[in-house]
């Protein structure tokens, strides 16, 4: 029996995968970041072989890193970006090699159509999803409409997962269930394709792949795809999760109230919930979590880190140059560089992250990203620490609409991700959130849950309290600083009116229309 496990995270702009021991150690680590297509506005794609590929071969440098021999590796897992999905053929192949990703909303255009056929407050009752162009079956209903052709060539609709684990040698191709109830195709009472929302929308149920469980064993590695990853042949393929709900599990969420926070391209709150009040909470993800019948109530935040992604690539580009020469993370650099040189609430600066829209409470396509509050007499280091802070606003927003909806929380939040390694940006949730934040030893926490369940999957770990107690260990600690936390409080009233005022007075939707359609 082996003494390693392998989690493999397919993220929206990374795949990334990790070698853990079973006390949750990294003992090797492999990414790969690529860029998203946006072949027309609003349309985001990603070459379907291509995230293939480079899941590869960032599983082969894990491998290879770990400097263990591949014969003591038992099981590898997947943790994916949820909503995002490809059709395949008869031969399950990706049709037109892509994947339409969940940022993507061209499904806009035809949410008046589709809310006609069945209203989207009947959908999430039944799906555990808002009725929001950035789900699955919004998209898939698109493509039904505006490309029959593509449509009528599908054999099956296909998560993220079930492309990744079929290329990677799954014996059958299947949709794990806690990932499929994020389509919006799901009844999230029965943990099965819901044949009303199928029949109102005139989806052919035929289309639907079969389904497979949370660390369900589905295959092993094949010589073929063993020289493409380094693992070794008979590597067991492991079932895993959303990204999210493994963020989750990574993060020690396996209890009502016990909540996460992850600021990644998809921020998002995510409490745990036995037994939610499904009525209660519209307009928040439920989505069942890796033990199938126990949910997470998720709060989400379309734009994200994505913000920060852009920062990096458009106004610090210098900056990464300097951190390749010094061999540093540029976003650590740009967190050392420039926070401390502003203050708290950045000297008047407040940046509104929806680069992408907004998510929860305001789920609004046309919102966007903006930098209010600017003068002459601001810096770079300003604008910086203002995306930091405008992400996190955001996050608090999340934070307020699920308290309002009387969702009960620890006073504990953990933080998950790339921004936990950032002291800075620890310090500014702890202080917008007023808070305490607390690390992880593993801010990977998605990689670590995946590798939590290919544990299960190959018997080395018994269930999910197993992995937590096992694997997951928690870092340091933040506590809010008051006289930071009463800034917060006043930049927070305006980051919401702002949204508020540009909403009332139909500016996002006339900006909507400046924009090129094509």
């Amino acid at each position: 029996m082996g003494k390693y496990v392998v989690g493999i995270d397919v993220g929206t702009t990374g795949s990334k995968a990790m070698v853990f021991d079973l006390k949750g150690n990294v003992i090797g680590k492999g990414y790969r970041e690529y860029k998203l297509n946006e072949p027309k506005p609003n349309w985001v794609e990603v070459g379907a072989k291509f995230l293939l590929d480079i899941t590869f071969e960032a599983v082969k440098e894990a491998v290879a890193d770990s400097k263990v021999p591949n014969s003591e590796i038992d099981s590898i897992g997947f943790s994916v970006n949820r909503s995002s999905f490809c059709l395949v053929d008869e031969n399950l192949n990706a049709i037109d090699d892509k994947f339409y990703i969940w940022l993507d909303s061209r499904a806009e255009s035809i949410m008046d159509e589709m809310n006609g056929k069945i209203p989207a407050a009947k959908r999430n009752q039944i799906t555990g999803m808002p009725g929001f162009n950035i789900f699955a079956v919004a998209k898939y209903y698109w493509v039904k409409q505006n490309e029959s052709e593509t449509y009528k060539k599908t054999k099956y609709f296909s998560t993220v997962e079930s492309y990744i684990m079929y290329g990677f040698g799954a014996d059958k191709f299947a949709v794990e269930i806690s990932n499929g109830t994020t389509s919006g195709l799901m009844d999230i009472r029965t943990l099965d394709w819901n044949k009303e929302l199928a029949g109102a929308l005139g989806f052919d149920m035929a289309k639907f792949p079969p389904l497979c469980k949370p660390g369900e064993v589905m295959g092993t590695i094949k010589a073929g795809v063993a020289a493409k990853t380094g693992l070794a042949v008979g590597t067991k393929i492991v079932a895993g999760s959303g990204d999210q709900q493994l963020a989750a599990m990574g993060a020690g969420v396996i209890r009502d109230g016990a909540v996460s926070l992850t600021i990644g391209t998809f921020g998002l709150l995510a409490i745990g919930l036995a037994k939610p009040d499904f009525a209660a909470l519209e307009g928040l993800m439920i989505p069942c979590s890796p033990v199938l019948g126990v949910f997470e109530v998720e709060g989400p935040q379309v734009s994200g880190a994505t913000c920060y992604r852009w920062l990096r690539d458009t106004l610090c580009a210098e900056d990464v140059e300097e951190a390749k020469k010094k061999g540093v993370d540029p976003y650590v650099l740009m967190s050392e560089k420039y926070v401390s040189k502003s203050a708290p609430g950045s000297n008047g600066v407040i940046f509104y992250s929806a680069l992408f829209g907004s998510g929860y409470p305001t789920w609004d396509t046309n919102a966007t990203g903006m930098f209010l509050g600017l003068r002459n007499t601001h810096t770079k280091a300003d604008m910086v620490r203002s995306v930091m802070e405008g992400i996190t606003l955001e996050a608090r927003r999340i934070l307020e609409g699920v308290l309002a909806a009387g969702v009960q929380m620890d006073d504990v939040i953990t933080i998950t991700g790339g921004v936990s390694k950032s002291p800075e940006w620890c310090q500014i949730i702890a202080d917008i959130m007023n808070r305490e934040i607390r690390t992880l030893d593993v801010a990977d926490a998605a990689v670590l849950g995946a590798a939590g369940l290919a544990a299960i999957g190959a018997g080395l770990l018994k269930n999910v309290d197993d992995v937590v107690g096992s694997m997951v260990r928690f870092g340091k600690v933040y506590d809010p600083i008051p006289a930071n936390v009463a800034v917060y409080d006043r930049v927070f009233a305006v980051y919401k009116d702002a949204y508020k005022g540009l909403k009332e007075a139909g500016v996002f939707t006339r900006l909507a229309d400046l924009r090129p359609k094509e």
